[in-house]
């Protein structure tokens, strides 16, 4: 088993946590980086520590510049345009978080959506086989599958080809392939590869680039405010019978994808919206309300063949931000090359790190000695991209550092990749996660498959990096996720230092199973360590007892009788063997159980089993004092036994307690580190 831990060090909390507190994003994330370790070391996680990294390291994130130019050659990064927040007043682009209410978070200024260049990762090529492949997967939970599902967003339904003047056609798609004959209008994604051809009208031309270019509002993104552009021209509807204006609308994207669709409001909520708006008179800039004719429709001869489609809503999406802190893209412009990736050999592209981020502005681009350089192909003077990738990308190659042993990490990534440790440890037999992180997760498939077919990653010939996934559910306070941002997080050392490390532990573990939301109380916290408290206690009450028992008969077999006294004491009649093997089986059972749990990564079950065992075997003793008065020798050396299993089976859960029971029980020969008992375990009669 391997358990290593990195930080995901770029990105924005990290750069607003600087900005907060008045340092540089590399100071800052250095001291978290160290204080976090700390915390984790102090709650007795065993983590592989010379396998940790943080990403913000230049060793590290040359693998995210690798990683951009290799998909970059290989078609998968391109440079395309989309809207991003953007605030005049600090001359800087926003992330959503940033956006409050349709205004900026640090001057409180209105936030305007603008269109720029981005740098864009090709996910459609690999979407169909992600979605493919989801039939295959045995060891993933149900939440883990809903969330690559939902990421998809998979439509199925029909297609048809409807003719266009010129003899072109349109293909498009409907969920609705019983109600073709009830389409009313169409609608086309301003991203369609085509839509250009629709667009020739000049006042159509006009609205299609307003809209790209930032027309679209931040707060009009459902179907009752969202853009409309009539192009004026029409198409025949399947059947035949009716004309279908075509309408140009981003509405498409969110629930198709870049595609062509029938409106079917009958049987579509927006579709019903958009179709009120037309009937109302409310499309913008339309350019049938012009003195222009619109373009006429040929009638099909015969009815289109409608044939079985897929539609995702999975798409492109962009990877670079215009903020300063994060991995530098590797590329360079030339007046006279253009855009020119940076050779390999001259990775890491360094990011400057006495750069002090104040919200306002890009400091990043500031930066003469960052930003000037020479052109790579001509040796002209040439500009570095001032966008850095988001940390989102950097996530999609995470799980690999973890694979590879620390003291490789300064070879070459083609040497690193192709090292035996990658090969042993991939795929993952299961990878642990939140269950916001399905886009992460779905990401990292995409890429591992890309990896496949270029070759670093061609022995995962799935392309699948993990063979099983976990989705755990969030904790919750105040009703809302916890979060830094939202600064509602409970202090890990607040708790450690008022219940112990062990009582933290255990509380997270044993207050929901993973596929439920916690919703954070003291209550679990105070349960815990109640139930600790009262094992080691009663575990080393019991361990007294026993010993003064032992002694007791080690005395009393080498006095003489002459005295009377131990002449007179009658030997503790043997009446409980029963009860004996009762709590052998309670024993084997809970060994059985927790067994189970643990292998089902079920810890809130296993936990519960243990406090059950607890509870059995005081029962054990309390029917047994009942029954003859005190415990015979036999009786004394089952309970002790029975709460040493316990203490090896509390190992994984509260270590520190467990390994000081584990020495007090006189099992430190087997090493101070509790071991996991056999399923066959019995407790001797």
């Amino acid at each position: 088993m391997l358990f290593a831990f990195g930080y995901d060090a770029f990105g924005l909390p990290a750069e607003l946590g600087a900005i907060a507190s008045g340092e540089s994003p590399s100071d800052y994330v250095s001291r978290c980086a160290s204080h976090m370790t700390a915390q984790l070391d102090r709650l007795g996680f065993s983590f592989d520590w010379e396998r940790s990294f943080v990403s913000s390291d230049a060793i590290m994130y040359r693998w995210s510049q690798w990683l951009f130019l290799t998909l970059l050659d290989a078609g998968l990064v391109y440079r395309g345009t989309g809207n991003v927040d953007w605030c005049d007043t600090c001359q800087t682009t926003l992330a959503t978080i940033q956006v409050e209410d349709g205004l900026c978070w640090r001057c409180h200024n209105p936030v305007r959506l603008v269109q720029r260049p981005q740098w864009y990762l090709r996910v459609s090529a690999y979407v169909a086989e992600n979605d493919r492949r989801l039939a295959e997967f045995e060891n993933w939970d149900e939440n883990s599958l809903a969330s690559q599902r939902f990421v998809l967003g998979r439509v199925d339904g029909v297609e048809v080809d409807l003719p266009a003047p010129g003899g072109s056609a349109l293909t498009v798609f409907t969920p609705h392939a019983d109600a073709l004959e009830l389409a009313r209008f169409v609608l086309v994604s301003p991203k369609h590869p085509d839509v250009e051809a629709w667009a020739t009208d000049p006042e159509v031309a006009r609205r299609l680039e307003e809209l790209r270019s930032g027309g679209l509002e931040r707060g009009s993104r459902d179907a009752e405010a969202i853009p409309l552009i009539d192009t004026g021209a029409w198409l025949p509807s399947p059947s035949g019978d009716e004309r279908l204006p075509m309408l140009i609308s981003p509405v498409v994207d969110g629930r198709f994808g870049a595609t062509a669709v029938l409106a079917i409001p009958e049987r579509d909520h927006a579709d019903e919206v958009i179709a009120e708006r037309l009937a109302a008179g409310a499309v913008a800039s339309s350019a049938r309300s012009s003195s222009a004719a619109p373009s006429a429709a040929p009638s099909p001869a015969v009815a289109p063949v409608p044939r079985a489609a897929v539609r995702y809503r999975a798409d492109d999406f962009s990877i670079s931000r215009q903020r300063s802190w994060g991995t530098p893209i590797p590329i360079v412009y030339c007046d006279a090359c253009g855009a020119v990736p940076v050779p390999r050999e001259q990775l890491p592209v360094v990011l400057p790190l006495d750069i002090t981020p104040t919200g306002a502005g890009n400091p990043l681009a500031e930066s003469r000695e960052f930003v000037e350089t020479t052109c790579p192909r001509c040796d002209a003077p040439a500009r570095r991209e001032t966008d850095t990738l988001d940390c989102h990308f950097d996530a999609l190659w995470l799980w690999i550092p973890a694979c590879v042993p620390a003291e490789a990490r300064a070879e070459s990534l083609e040497d690193i990749l192709a090292l035996p440790d990658l090969r042993h440890w991939l795929p993952c037999e299961r990878v642990v996660a939140g269950s916001d992180s399905g886009n992460f997760v779905f990401d990292q498939r995409i890429v591992t498959k890309a990896l496949r077919d270029i070759g670093p990653l061609a022995f995962l010939a799935d392309g699948e990096p993990f063979a099983g996934c976990l989705f755990h559910e969030m904790v919750i306070s105040e009703g809302r996720k916890m979060s830094k941002h939202l600064g509602n997080v409970v202090d890990p050392d607040a708790l450690v230092e008022r219940f112990g490390a062990d009582t933290v532990r255990l509380a997270v573990l044993y207050a929901a199973r993973p596929q439920r939301s916690l919703n954070w109380s003291d209550s679990a916290v105070l349960r815990c360590h109640r139930f600790l408290t009262q094992v080691w206690e009663y575990s080393l009450s019991r361990l007294t007892a026993a010993r003064e028992l032992v002694d007791g008969e080690e005395l009393a077999a080498g006095e003489p009788e002459a005295d009377g006294e131990n002449a007179e004491r009658e030997p503790v009649k043997d009446t409980s063997e029963h009860l004996r093997r009762r709590l052998a089986k309670w024993c084997e059972t809970a060994v059985e159980k927790v067994t189970q749990d643990m292998e089902a990564i079920e810890l809130h079950s296993a936990v519960r089993n243990l406090m059950r065992l607890f509870e059995r075997i005081k029962d054990f003793e309390k029917r047994v004092l009942a029954r003859q008065g005190q415990l015979s020798r036999a009786d004394s050396e089952a309970l002790i036994d029975a709460l040493a299993l316990l203490a090896q089976m509390l190992g994984p859960f509260a270590p520190h307690l467990a390994e000081e029971l584990w020495i007090a029980f006189g099992r430190e020969e087997n090493g101070a580190q509790t071991p996991w008992p056999g399923v066959s375990f019995r407790v001797p009669a």
